[in-house]
């Protein structure tokens, strides 16, 4: 086996294994809430290369069922029933995917990234029929204490108040602020992958925001990473998109109930294109940021990490 070969079999999913119980905001493909679902999912070994998730999804969408996981080092072969498709493993609890879930009719891109304690999950969903998006689901998870005589209950920060009808025509989801754009910093460690997931250090990271007005905001990223130099861009919004004007940064994203966004940006300095996905967790104090790098189509790198929210 070669040396890069066996450096890309040694990193596995291993943080998923186990129960966890927690909700999933259910958003139409405009990023209108539709509704909670109570998510379950019960992983376990099967061997030493098989996975079998048993999954309860009860809300807007409904599905109960389970599939196997096979792995391959970095690779994951989803080979059904309820739940077909590929992924990899970007790094130690980070898995990026491509699958396609059958009772729907639903083809799904999804990140799931695991705390580093392993008490919790985050993960980002969209779901399309074709090129059209049709749902998005923002879910977090924690892990269920299995030796507790009570069934695992959801934690009380993961369930709003009210009915979807009051919410609908809300961005925010009800929280009264946009978790992603509020003025404050996001701080924390940007762990950096090459383009063959070899690891290439962590970073310091700082990501302030600034409100200019209602409908204007600034974001400055101070720090330098192995891939993208420290840059500012001005954002337009109306709170359910955000873009920017012409400059040396530019791209668009959506949002998604005021804790999420997904999009794409040209690092035109970097010659870098950016995959952008970040998903704050329901307190808003943490933030996942799974940043994907392409020259091209063709992936250069990854960086992402666990930030923590600074007020201003």
């Amino acid at each position: 086996m070669s040396q890069e070969s066996a450096a890309s079999s040694a990193v596995t999913f291993s943080r998923g294994v186990g129960q966890w119980v927690g909700t999933s905001e259910v958003y139409n493909g405009e990023g209108r809430f539709v509704g909670h679902a109570i998510d379950q999912r019960h992983v376990q070994p099967i061997d030493d290369t098989h996975l079998r998730i048993d999954l309860s999804f009860t809300g807007p969408l409904m599905l109960s069922g389970h599939y196997i996981i096979e792995t391959r080092g970095r690779e994951r072969l989803y080979r059904g029933p309820v739940n077909v498709g590929f992924a990899e493993t970007l790094d130690e609890g980070l898995v990026d995917a491509d699958n396609y879930w059958a009772h729907w009719g639903l083809s799904q891109r999804f990140f799931l990234y695991v705390t580093p304690d392993q008490s919790r999950q985050f993960a980002l969903t969209l779901m399309s029929r074709g090129e059209q998006l049709m749902y998005v689901i923002v879910g977090e998870f924690r892990k269920a204490d299995t030796t507790a005589d009570s069934p695992p209950s959801i934690h009380p920060s993961l369930v709003l108040p009210g009915i979807p009808a009051d919410r609908v025509n809300d961005p925010t989801n009800g929280r009264g602020q946009m978790l992603i754009h509020r003025t404050g910093a996001w701080v924390g460690e940007l762990k950096t992958l090459d383009a063959a997931l070899h690891p290439q250090g962590s970073v310091a990271y700082e990501q302030h925001i600034t409100q200019d007005s209602a409908d204007t905001l600034t974001l400055r990223v101070e720090s330098s990473t192995p891939l993208l130099s420290p840059h500012h861009v001005t954002l337009h919004t109306n709170h359910w998109q955000a873009w920017t004007p012409a400059g040396d940064v530019v791209g668009s994203y959506t949002l998604i109930g005021g804790r999420a966004l997904s999009g794409q940006f040209h690092h035109l300095k970097d010659e870098l294109r950016v995959w952008r996905r970040e998903v704050v967790s329901a307190d808003g104090l943490l933030k996942v940021a799974v940043h994907v790098l392409y020259r091209g189509g063709t992936r250069v790198g990854v960086q992402y990490g666990l930030l923590h929210w600074k007020d201003a």
